[in-house]
């Protein structure tokens, strides 16, 4: 056991030893070596043409983007009208008892609704008292 403890006390003293090597860490870098110089012609070679794209060409890719957004625009606004409800939805904060007539007209519950409801509440209470559990 205790010469299994020294051998890996051993092992991880020597491995420390192979980054000696890295023994100033916070030295500055070393200089970089200088460019070669490069053999540049004194003139730009004109016989290629290279010159990019013309103005006329130019025109035509800004028009054919702008009118790649505008059938872009269209496109949706159109799906967006079929995909539309068939209805206007109904008017939020409109009054009862107003004379408008219209769709957001809010109508008076009916009252025998309301008894009903209010049965339904009084038998679930009761349920739940019945079925409460019993307290020692």
């Amino acid at each position: 056991m205790r010469s299994a403890l020294l051998a890996l006390l051993a092992a991880a003293l020597i491995a420390p030893a192979a980054a000696a090597g890295q023994s100033a860490p916070f030295q500055p870098l070393p200089q970089a070596p200088p460019p070669e110089a490069e053999n540049v012609p004194a003139e730009p070679d004109t016989t290629t043409g290279g010159d990019g794209i013309s103005a006329l060409q130019q025109g035509l890719l800004i028009f054919a983007g702008v009118v790649l957004v505008v059938g872009i625009g269209i496109g949706i606004a159109r799906d967006a009208r079929r995909n539309a409800p068939a209805e206007a939805p109904p008017v939020r904060g409109s009054v009862a008892g107003t004379t408008a007539g219209g769709e957001g007209e809010r109508r008076k519950p009916d009252p025998r609704a309301a008894q009903k409801q209010k049965a339904a509440a009084k038998r679930a209470r009761q349920a739940r008292k019945k079925n409460r559990p019993v307290r020692k």
